[in-house]
Formats: C-alpha cells, structure tokens, sequence
C-alpha cells in the first residue's frame, strides 16, 4: 500500500475500532474517501444500533412458534401499546406504514423496515410517528388513496387474492365516508347487484377511488363517460343512480 494509504487506513481502524483488514476494505468502497467513508460508517452503525432495537419491540409481540411472525394475538397488543383500539381505522394506517400483508399480522423484516422509514426505534417513538401521520392522513389526498389501494389485499382472506362484496362493503364504510359524495347510493346498489353474492374486483375497487373524485365536480354524473375506462361495475352503478339515486335525491 502507499504511504497515505496506510496512513488512511491505520487513523480509520483507530477511529472505528475495527482491524486494519477491514478498515481497508471499507475504505476501498468509497475510493478513499476519508470523510465519506467514516460517513458511511457512522450511518451504518446506527441503523445497526436502530434494528436492534426494533427487533426488540418486535419480539415483543412475535409468536412463539415463529419468532419472526406477529399473530392476532400479538397484533391485539401492538394495537394496545400505541393505544388504538382494534375498531379504528388507524389499525389500516399502522399495517400501511409497518407493511403488513394481512389483517392481523406482522413479518419481522417488514416491520423493522417500515420503523426505520418513520424514523422510530422505539414503541413510543413508534407511537408517537403513527399520531403524527394519523394528521397528515386526515387531510393528505395521496395518503389517503394509498392507504385504501393497499387494504384491498391488506383485508383478504389468507391465501385468497379477491375480496367478497361484503367485507368490501365495510371497508368502503371506513375509508370513503368523507371522500365519496355517493357512498350511500353505491352500498345501495351493491346489496341489490348480483355481485354482492361474489367477489369484488380488485381493479374496481382502485378505480373507484377515482370515481369518487370524479363525482366530487360532477355529483350527478353527467359527464359521465360510458365509453371511458371505468369498469362495468361503475358503469352499471352510474346507471342506477341516474334511475335511482339521482331521482330520489331530486325530489
């Protein structure tokens, strides 16, 4: 090695507590870059420092047959430890943001990533966090349409890709009663469609989100596009509202 080489590499081991053999390779990562190096270093070691200790917290809710699962069980006293009662909709927004793949269950990995990203490393910093985007989610159009885009697979079945009509039905209870101006007329319409009987598609279900903003500037669909993109569902719903909804709101 060249003398400022080795100079870089004996003062970085130092500073870092690590052997000359690795204080050389890191070193070599970022071409020799001191400054960035030993940036690069620091950052690393807290995020080390930081899963650590989500890994704790998670343990503390894990099964005991797999410790790298949370359970029904386990998530019940998540939701208790950031005092969110299991009738809430924010149960949606913490299984959001900790990446849950169904209702009531939390992977490890998932988890202690999702923490990290809110800058958390522990159950009352976690707890803290989830207040805060509980605000922002009140009043942040984009939040609030990712949150519902991701409760249709959030809220089926294990091993189920598709959502029946009627726990569809609640979820749109939840998530649309302060966004879809027609949120009635449609419940309406789907208890009395022979898709309540079935499975909800899942690109209806993203694309009423958009419909729900499309009827904000056009309450009574009249320029409503049948030829457009929506799904037949939605077409048939606009169908039954100017028959229905529209006429029994007019009188």
């Amino acid at each position: 090695m060249k003398p400022d080489t080795v100079s870089l590499t004996r003062a970085f081991s130092k500073a870092t507590s690590t052997s000359s053999k690795a204080a050389l390779s890191w070193l070599k990562k970022y071409n020799f870059d001191y400054d960035v190096a030993y940036t690069k270093w620091i950052q690393q070691k807290s995020r080390e420092e930081a899963e650590k200790q989500l890994n704790n917290v998670f343990s503390q809710f894990s099964s005991k047959e797999d410790k790298d699962l949370i359970e029904l069980d386990g998530s019940v006293q998540l939701f208790t430890a950031l005092d969110i009662s299991l009738e809430d909709p924010e149960t949606l927004l913490v299984s959001y943001f900790l990446k849950s793949p169904r209702m009531g269950e939390f992977h490890r990995e998932s988890f202690v990533e999702g923490a990290l990203n809110l800058s958390t490393t522990s159950l009352d910093q976690l707890k803290l966090a989830i207040k805060e985007k509980v605000q922002v989610w009140r009043s942040d159009a984009s939040l609030q349409k990712a949150i519902y885009i991701y409760t249709y697979p959030l809220a089926c079945d294990k091993g189920k890709k598709t959502l029946s009509t009627s726990i569809a039905i609640e979820f749109f209870q939840i998530l649309l009663k302060d966004t879809f101006p027609l949120l009635d007329d449609w419940i309406a319409f789907l208890k009395v469609s022979p898709i309540i009987e079935k499975s909800l598609p899942k690109d209806t279900w993203n694309e009423l989100w958009d419909f729900s903003v499309f009827v904000k500037s056009d309450p009574n669909c009249s320029n409503y596009d049948f030829e457009g993109a929506w799904p037949t569902l939605i077409d048939e719903f606009v169908s039954y509202y100017r028959e229905h909804g529209y006429k029994n709101s007019s009188s």
